[in-house]
């Protein structure tokens, strides 16, 4: 069994909080470099694809400043759901009942794992997923949510770059790109493979014109029918886009 480990004194840190209003988000400007970009590549792993109805069972993420990895411990550790993992679940991901049996519930390592995207761009694939189920779990704990600065899917963005393909899966994006997937379905191991993935993509990015934060924001505005497929399952498509930019498809938590 994968060792789990909480980092930086996550126990220690704050405690639980209880109900706070939602916080202004703290945004970086459109013009931001891709190239210097603050952001956290990240992953969960969870009870089901319900993001209203399904809990978190893993979290993981690495940090990164442009292409580079920073010099900071990575997130991985497990967090009890506070419900049985079905088993339908456990088949895809691995994580049993009994690996989560003295796992940390969420209010335990939620200030420090709010701390971790603070100020970054949170960047994954369907990234618009995880945060909607990060924000219905701190609603059903009565815990605040402070949204990263901004988030980057980088299945929109490679089929920004692709118009043609065929699939956007993490599979078909990591081999188009030639990068090694391993740990499939942990939420390190696929943290791992989108930091590959955003590194190569980076270039792929520049040679059409998308340097800075806000290109990267127009050109995942153009996907519309994933958006709006994602919007129809109640993902936080709201965060993917340019602050304060209205979009057709209703909020998932509107």
């Amino acid at each position: 069994m994968m060792r789990r480990r909480l980092i930086g004194g996550m126990q220690r840190l704050l405690g639980a909080v209880r109900s706070a209003p939602l916080a202004a988000r703290f945004t970086l400007p459109a013009d931001e470099p891709l190239s210097t970009l603050p952001a956290l590549l990240f992953d969960t792993e969870t009870t089901g694809l319900n993001v209203r109805r399904d809990r978190l069972v893993s979290l993981g993420g690495l940090a990164c400043h442009g292409p580079e990895p920073q010099d900071l411990p990575p997130l991985d550790f497990l967090v009890h759901p506070g419900m049985k993992i079905p088993p339908t679940a456990t088949a895809i991901h691995g994580i049993s009942d009994a690996m989560v049996a003295t796992a940390p519930s969420l209010p335990l390592v939620w200030p420090s794992l709010q701390l971790s995207w603070q100020g970054r761009v949170m960047i994954g694939h369907n990234i618009a997923y995880d945060l909607a189920l990060l924000h219905h779990e701190a609603e059903r704990h009565r815990l605040p949510f402070h949204p990263p600065a901004a988030a980057l899917d980088l299945g929109l963005l490679y089929a920004g770059l692709k118009p043609r393909a065929a699939t956007i899966t993490l599979e078909h994006v990591a081999t188009e790109f030639g990068i090694s997937v391993n740990g499939r379905h942990t939420a390190l191991g696929d943290a791992e493979a989108c930091l590959g993935i955003w590194r190569h993509m980076l270039p792929a990015l520049t040679r059409i014109g998308v340097a800075t934060l806000g290109g990267a924001q127009a050109l995942m505005q153009k996907q519309r029918d994933i958006l709006h497929g994602q919007g129809n399952a109640g993902w936080a498509i709201e965060m993917l886009l340019p602050h304060g930019h209205s979009h057709s498809t209703r909020s998932p938590h509107g």
